[in-house]
């Protein structure tokens, strides 16, 4: 299981520092023109709604260490061609591939790591799995703080080639992944399995809804402090930094219980409720000015990140109940793919309500209170002895 940790932490080193970079590399080092660079992220983004769900069939068919491996030696080579294109064409085509594989290989990690744990613990296992990521992506922003300091193109694609050894230490990991962590000798996975499951599919897209808060924090909130506020512009940073430090300090601890599902939905509700709080606390800043912006912006953060956890931990918990035994990788990605879907159309509708002002912001707090109504009629599993007794021993520790 330490492994799984391990690969999961080094994976978001390498993320870290390509993602607080990935702009200013195009812009700087390969000379893209703005235009360009959106067409390189957003086919990458696209790639990787593509790829997610085959990647998790074959790992379902093949075993999770094999796939696993196989696409961090394959990242490590497109973070290398990436880090030596000269021209939006090999830009376009390394992205891409990038792409492909990113939303494939966090659901492939999730499902080895809590193969082998009951309903009960996984949802903490994957709680402390997100803790270790979300401290490893903001780790991986220093050394890409260091090469923007320097501003040199050199400097920019060495991060890149330092994150590609990161991926091939992840792929040598996996060769001590136990070999059971994929689907059983001959089991063949439905392809439409997933697409069966309408309880699991209503939770994907509750939960692909509820991210959207995420979303605002991470865009909202930074355009609104640098265009309709006095607050500082470090502000921004400061908000980004008091997220990641409350999810790393809290994301364990409020997941517990959620495996129960009157817990994961008074959970999603609790987590509906203050983000939709949140938002409303926002535009306030037009009642004041300096200082008070700042203040109020550090709350609608706070209240914000504890919406994301709460939701986080929540619609975990209700998605893993409706999981059958074998098919956690095939679903996980599927899950993945809701929040992947909201990166997609998320921006441009922020973007959009923020030029609403006061009914924006309204509108957003309605949206997420009502996602969290919405969440206490998610409903149960089909009755299942083994994982009852789970339960019921859970609930009496």
């Amino acid at each position: 299981m330490r492994r799984f940790y391990v690969v999961g932490l080094c994976d978001a080193l390498g993320l870290g520092m390509y993602l607080s970079l990935s702009v200013l590399f195009l812009d700087k080092a390969v000379e893209l023109t703005n235009h360009q660079i959106g067409i390189v992220l957003g086919a990458s983004g696209v790639a990787s709604l593509l790829g997610a769900m085959p990647i998790a069939r074959a790992a379902e068919r093949l075993g999770i260490r094999a796939v696993l491996g196989a696409l961090f030696a394959v990242r490590c080579a497109a973070f290398l061609a990436l880090a030596a294109v000269a021209s939006f064409e090999q830009a376009l085509g390394a992205a891409a591939v990038a792409g492909l594989l990113s939303r494939g290989i966090g659901p492939l990690i999730e499902s080895g790591l809590i193969s082998r744990v009951s309903d009960a613990r996984a949802v903490g296992t994957l709680a402390r799995l997100r803790t270790l990521r979300n401290a490893g992506m903001a780790a991986g922003a220093l050394p890409a703080g260091a090469a923007i300091a320097v501003g040199e193109a050199w400097a920019h694609r060495a991060v890149l080639v330092a994150s590609a050894v990161l991926f091939l230490c992840c792929a040598a990991i996996c060769r001590g992944f136990p070999a059971t962590a994929a689907a059983a000798p001959g089991e063949r996975p439905e392809r439409a399995g997933v697409l069966r499951n309408r309880p699991f599919l209503g939770i994907t897209a509750l939960y692909g809804a509820f991210t959207l808060s995420a979303l605002l924090l991470g865009i909202g909130v930074p355009l609104w402090i640098v265009q309709r506020t006095q607050a500082p512009s470090w502000s921004v940073t400061l908000i980004q930094l008091l997220n990641t430090v409350i999810i790393v300090a809290l994301q364990v601890r409020l997941s517990k219980g959620s495996e129960r599902l009157a817990r994961a939905r008074t959970l999603m509700c609790l987590g509906g409720l203050l983000a939709g709080l949140g938002a409303l606390t926002v535009p306030l800043t037009a009642l004041g000015a300096g200082r008070l912006d700042l203040a109020v912006v550090v709350v609608a953060a706070v209240l914000l990140s504890l919406g994301e956890l709460l939701i986080t931990a929540g619609t975990t918990g209700a998605a893993l109940l409706h999981i059958p035994e074998g098919r956690k990788t095939a679903h996980l990605a599927a899950l993945n793919l809701g929040f992947a879907v909201t990166t997609v159309i998320g921006p441009p509708l922020i973007s959009t309500g923020i030029g609403w002002d006061w009914a924006g912001w309204t509108g957003w707090a309605v949206f997420f209170a009502a996602l969290g109504l919405i969440a206490l009629r998610v409903p149960g599993p089909p009755a299942r002895p083994h994982r009852d007794r789970e339960q019921a021993v859970a609930a009496a520790v």
